[in-house]
């Protein structure tokens, strides 16, 4: 997580080390990665703006709740923190850590925005500010010029997809992508009216499928609850995705890489 050269008991905002941005921008990359799209980088300004934000949040996210458009009351208030809050993913944990909680993205099963966005066509460049081991973060991310130009992005991914991506229920609070549901997202394909059929060796699993809410990294999404079952190393699961403009249909490979 790195460590972080500033205090709230100041109203620092101070800096993470490099180790800790990196990191996080490194575990950002290795999604984006999976998923098919191409690496961001981090700015200078951006950071600036994600580091003031995570101050503001860390001061007061405990006895206020974390805040998009925090009050000018706030202990260490700042337009620069406040501009930064209504422009990030925000997290009561720190930079790395959150990264996992952003694609479990628990408690937003409905939107998905969190994870939405990370998988966005349009994102980068981003900020990254975090108040280190048991603070708070923030994911500068509006207004980006990304141009990754992907018809459709899915959650789990196609092809080799990590058991320890996947999550695991109640692990570091974070839950699974069983808990909180895969996902599909699209600029241009209407993907709530889609028949949704999953299958993996000829059986078919049973899902619940809706459309998620919200232009959150994407104009159209689709969350895909699996019901009483979950993906077990070595095992590939399909997913169809029919009565659409166009028809999806991608594999996951389910792989554990635990060494």
């Amino acid at each position: 997580e790195g460590t972080w050269s500033g205090s709230v008991d100041t109203c620092d905002p101070g800096d993470i080390s490099a180790d800790g941005r990196a990191n996080a921008l490194r575990l950002f990359n290795l999604y984006r990665w999976l998923a098919d799209l191409p690496a961001v980088e981090t700015s200078d300004d951006r950071n600036q703006e994600a580091q003031a934000c995570a101050l503001m949040q860390a001061a007061n996210w405990r006895d206020s709740g974390l805040s998009h458009d925090p009050p000018m009351d706030w202990l260490c208030y700042t337009d620069l923190g406040a501009q930064g809050s209504s422009t990030s993913n925000i997290s009561g944990g720190p930079g790395v850590s959150s990264v996992d909680a952003y694609l479990i993205d628990t408690g937003n099963e409905t939107t998905f925005g969190h994870r939405r966005i990370v998988l966005s066509n349009w994102l980068g460049p981003i900020g990254l500010g975090s108040t280190g081991p048991g603070g708070a973060s923030c994911m500068q991310n509006i207004g980006g010029t990304g141009k990754a130009g992907k018809e459709w992005v899915a959650w789990p991914s196609p092809g080799a997809f990590p058991l320890q991506a996947y999550g695991t229920s109640g692990r570091m609070g974070r839950g699974s992508l069983g808990d909180t549901g895969w996902s599909v997202q699209s600029e241009r394909i209407q993907l709530g009216s889609a028949t949704v059929a999953v299958t993996s060796d000829g059986a078919t699993l049973d899902v619940t499928a809706s459309a998620l809410t919200g232009n959150y990294g994407s104009t159209n999404g689709l969350r895909i609850v699996p019901n009483g079952w979950s993906p077990t190393d070595g095992q590939s699961v399909t997913v169809t995705l029919s009565g659409i403009s166009t028809e999806i249909s991608y594999t996951v490979d389910f792989v554990d890489c635990a060494p």
